[in-house]
């Protein structure tokens, strides 16, 4: 019997793979911009706690149930110094005012309305998505360049998540209306 697996590695490369090919359907299908919402959230949150957890679970657990921290906790200790410097990191992630209220924005604004439908009618314009998606994959980039130690990930993993960010940040970029206006 052959079984799907899956790793917090493997999920986290899975999710930037899937936003790149909705950022693709979406030009066609413009209720796709959901699922690059969702997939950009989920890989980034995702390559946050392979990095934060290295071989420790307490780096993204809080409580005594261990609970796992939420997007906004991993955001935070991935930008502290002093965090970062416990776990045996030298470099963190670093982000202007603009990229942080982008993220904190993909997450509050957006990726938890999805998730907590609450039965609005919403319309959302695709080019504010572009703007904090490509925040969101400039993030993943950051934090991978952290020195991710997670040792789940496979060894051309490091080419393939640089390409998907290339691509999916092209893609985001070609897609704007500034440079629809030519088209």
């Amino acid at each position: 019997m052959e079984y799907a697996r899956f790793t917090e590695g493997s999920n986290s490369v899975d999710y930037l793979d899937k936003a790149v090919s909705f950022i693709k359907s979406a030009q066609s299908k413009p209720e796709d911009w959901k699922w690059v919402i969702l997939a950009s959230h989920g890989a980034l949150y995702g390559f946050m706690i392979c990095t934060l957890k290295g071989s420790a679970l307490d780096n993204v657990s809080t409580g005594n149930k261990h609970r796992l921290i939420d997007f906004s906790e991993a955001l935070k200790r991935c930008q502290d110094p002093t965090f970062m410097s416990l776990g045996g990191f030298t470099r963190i992630l670093r982000l202007s005012e603009e990229q942080r209220q982008a993220l904190e924005d993909l997450h509050r604004d957006f990726r938890n309305k999805f998730v907590h439908y609450d039965g609005a009618f919403w319309s959302i314009d695709p080019d504010l998505i572009r703007v904090k998606v490509m925040h969101a994959f400039d993030a993943v980039r950051g934090v991978v360049e952290m020195g991710c130690w997670y040792p789940r990930f496979e060894p051309s993993d490091s080419e393939k998540i640089e390409a998907l960010i290339i691509e999916g940040k092209a893609l985001l970029q070609k897609g704007s209306s500034g440079d629809n206006a030519a088209s």
